[in-house]
């Protein structure tokens, strides 16, 4: 896959519901106590949104828009990884029944998303 699609992907609004909406349900699953529905719609609803918007969206046009940018800019590899660790830590929350567990993944999730904030542009800026 394109690095630069993959990058871009991340910002789509089909993505991003797809996104937020299974760490919803996951989480109420898990608070719940049914962590095997919990965690196939926390990895399959976002993967299947991967594959559908990087093969049928034209994600290319994102590279236009502020989020696009912003994406091509700020996203290094370890910022998705400190998202990942904040969603994690929100399923542990949620599984655990602990809003203050889930509140620190959410922060961190936030965190993984304001790399802009702190750091300048990724060396090698993909926006060319």
């Amino acid at each position: 896959m394109d690095p630069e699609a993959y990058l871009l992907h991340q910002v789509h609004p089909a993505k991003l519901g797809a996104d937020v909406s299974a760490a919803l349900v996951s989480n109420v699953l898990l608070w719940r106590g049914r962590p095997g529905p919990a965690l196939l719609v926390r990895y399959i609803v976002p993967a299947v949104a991967s594959l559908l918007v990087v093969g049928l969206a034209d994600v290319a046009s994102l590279r236009a828009t502020a989020r696009g940018r912003y994406a091509l800019s700020h996203m290094p590899p370890e910022a998705a990884a400190i998202r990942l660790a904040g969603d994690t830590l929100m399923a542990i929350g949620a599984s655990r029944r602990s809003v203050p567990l889930m509140l620190l993944g959410l922060l961190t999730v936030v965190a993984g998303w304001s790399h802009g904030l702190a750091f300048a542009p990724v060396a090698g800026d993909r926006m060319s």
